[in-house]
C-alpha cells in the first residue's frame, strides 16, 4: 500500500503543525437514516499515540508523517492518496483509494 499526499496538503499541514492524518468512520445516530463515512483530521502526536495504544489503529508511515488506520474492516487500493480542498474559509481532507 503506498500513500501520496498532494504537495498543497503538505504545505497546510507544516502550517498546522501537524504531521499525522487519522482515517476514521463517522456514523450519524440521531437521524431518520444512517449515514456513514470517511472522516480525516490531521492529528498531534500525542493523540497518534493513544490511537495506536488505545484504539488499536494501525500506524503506516508516509512522506509526511503517519497514517493511522482504523481496526475496522476497509478496502484499501494499492495507492492511496490524500489531498486538500478549499471552500471560502474551510478546508477539507479528501481521500482516494478507501471505500467502506
Amino acid at each position: 500500500m503506498e500513500f501520496r499526499i498532494t504537495p498543497n496538503l503538505l504545505e497546510y499541514m507544516k502550517k498546522k503543525k501537524k504531521k499525522n492524518i487519522s482515517v476514521e468512520v463517522a456514523s450519524s445516530d440521531h437521524s431518520d437514516f444512517e449515514v456513514t463515512e470517511i472522516y480525516l483530521r490531521l492529528v498531534s502526536d500525542r493523540f497518534a499515540t493513544y490511537l495506536t495504544d488505545k484504539k488499536r489503529y494501525v500506524a503506516r508511515q508516509s512522506e509526511a508523517g503517519l497514517i493511522l488506520l482504523p481496526p475496522y474492516r476497509l478496502e484499501y487500493d494499492n495507492v492511496i492518496t490524500f489531498s486538500l480542498k478549499k471552500i471560502l474559509f474551510f478546508h477539507i481532507l479528501k481521500q482516494d483509494g478507501i471505500r467502506l
